[in-house]
């Protein structure tokens, strides 16, 4: 989506051209932001981004989030559109698009996510009674991959509903002791407000993987690693989901060591045990 902002940007000071690239790179998380927000990704003050907003024709922040609510919302056929244009040419070599991006997403997720904050989570499954995981829509392949890597090494994991009151009937076990790790991509969701109080009420640890750089949940959750899925309004790929999902597995698998591989071994011998019963 293009700003239409009042006034040339070459004209701005050179914090408030720090606040517009900012915005134009966020533009999905600005309907959650307020001004403190703003100035703590910045790096600026709260005044700063006030005198911003008047500066670029807008009134204040509350203007502008209303100007965004009134512009086209991306839908997924935009979405696909995006890409589709990059490929339009009979000879354009699509493989390598796709590929280039996902590497792409890839690498970023990779600067984005904080290697402290990842350590802790990969420790907390380790030691978790039991890890519940939630991921709506796209996500719940990524959800699916940690729960199948995890449950071979012994991990008691859960597989939550993507919505609905359904959703309640595995949140109903979760208690002090357990992690809920959540896939939340895009915008805040009804399920993802019910997870994140719950975790809160019940005494759960509560880790968020998500796509937005400023967001209440990221606050809510104790643990929150950011990960790149691409532009706004383009084609979201679920590579760096997928990416970090293995990197989790792998790391727990490494941290609990032989009992990970006794538990792998176990499962080896089994497959040859029934082979014959079971073929692949």
């Amino acid at each position: 989506m293009e700003i239409q902002w009042g006034a040339e940007l070459s004209s701005l000071s050179k914090s408030q051209q720090a606040i517009a690239n900012y915005i134009v790179g966020a533009l999905q998380q600005i309907p959650y932001c307020t001004d403190e927000d703003i100035a703590r990704q910045v790096g600026v003050s709260t005044a700063t981004v006030s005198r911003f907003w008047r500066a670029v024709g807008f009134a204040n922040l509350k203007a502008f989030k209303q100007q965004l609510l009134r512009s086209e919302q991306p839908s997924p056929a935009r979405k696909m559109q995006h890409i589709l244009d990059k490929v339009e040419h009979e000879e354009a070599d699509i493989v390598a698009e796709i590929a280039d991006l996902a590497s792409s997403n890839v690498m970023e997720s990779g600067k984005r996510i904080d290697r402290a904050q990842f350590r802790r989570v990969v420790e907390e499954i380790d030691g978790a009674r039991k890890l519940f995981l939630y991921g709506g829509g796209a996500a719940g392949c990524a959800a699916e991959l940690l729960s199948f890597r995890l449950r071979r090494i012994g991990v008691d994991t859960v597989r939550m509903a993507a919505s609905g009151r359904e959703l309640l009937e595995s949140l109903v076990h979760a208690e002090a002791g357990d992690v809920l790790l959540l896939f939340g991509f895009v915008k805040r969701t009804p399920e993802l407000t019910v997870l994140l109080s719950h975790a809160k009420e019940a005494g759960c640890t509560s880790v968020l993987i998500t796509d937005l750089l400023v967001s209440d949940m990221i606050k809510e959750s104790q643990y929150c690693l950011q990960i790149d899925r691409g532009e706004m309004d383009g084609f979201h790929s679920m590579t760096a989901p997928i990416a970090v999902a293995e990197a989790i597995a792998v790391a727990v698998t490494k941290r609990r060591d032989q009992r990970a591989m006794d538990k792998l071994d176990r499962l080896n011998a089994l497959r040859k045990r029934y082979a014959s019963q079971l073929p692949k």
